[in-house]
């Protein structure tokens, strides 16, 4: 499905929201169109930012978002049907800006769920300092049920790392930070691979996975050097 935007009335609609956040503090560039008059063009960014915003709207519907770092970027894909839809992606891109890092990490399994009863697959992130659990969907999950493709030489790849968008997603999405592990155990079997934790503070994650992917052994690598004889395994 395709949404044809007038692109002169979002143009409106990002004045005003310009206006707002310059009167913030925030730096907005001038001018308001790509070089073609083919999209809206939004460039923003914060000396209290470590990355600088990109928001780019075409009269299809489609909208890019791009977080640049210093050297390098991530990208998304958005639809924006209606100009409500333009007001509220500008909005959570710019507040998502303020909290983004961009980050290396690596995608352990998209098979990953929170337990026995969670039945939706999401993807098993091992970034610089914990692990990440996003929920994926239905969709996801069955297009997983051969095998999610993912080899052990997976590569590292650059994230935006937003762990408040995240956690705020969905209940069973997690950020389990190494520090914060008191104990470990990795465990597989005919079919599934799991880690239990325990947390400093007491609280417990449990994650299990597909054991087709090579998450067992990647966490295994990287866990045992941080806590020693506190993983079992």
């Amino acid at each position: 499905m395709t949404y044809d935007m007038d692109l002169n009335s979002a143009a409106i609609r990002l004045e005003s929201h310009i206006h707002a956040w310059r009167a913030e503090g925030l730096q907005v560039a001038d001018g308001l169109w790509s070089a073609d008059l083919a999209a809206l063009d939004l460039r923003i960014a914060s000396p209290s930012w470590q990355v600088q915003l990109v928001v780019q709207l075409f009269g299809a519907g489609r909208a890019h978002v791009f977080f640049l770092g210093r050297a390098d970027s991530v990208g998304e894909g958005h639809r924006v049907s209606s100009l409500d839809a333009w007001s509220t992606l500008l909005t959570e891109s710019v507040a998502r800006a303020s909290r983004v890092r961009l980050v290396q990490a690596r995608l352990l399994t998209s098979t990953c769920t929170t337990g026995w009863l969670d039945w939706i697959h999401g993807e098993l992130w091992l970034l610089p300092e914990g692990l990440l659990r996003i929920r994926s969907g239905l969709m996801q999950t069955v297009a997983n049920s051969h095998g999610s493709g993912l080899t052990a030489r997976e590569p590292y790849r650059l994230i935006a790392h937003d762990p408040t968008t995240v956690l705020a997603a969905h209940p069973t999405n997690k950020l389990i930070p190494f520090s914060g592990i008191a104990t470990a155990r990795l465990h597989g079997g005919l079919t599934t691979s799991g880690l239990e934790v325990v947390m400093t503070d007491g609280t417990r994650h449990k994650l299990l996975w597909a054991n087709w992917d090579p998450a067992r052994r990647l966490l295994r690598e990287r866990l045992l050097p941080l806590l020693g004889g506190r993983l079992t395994h």
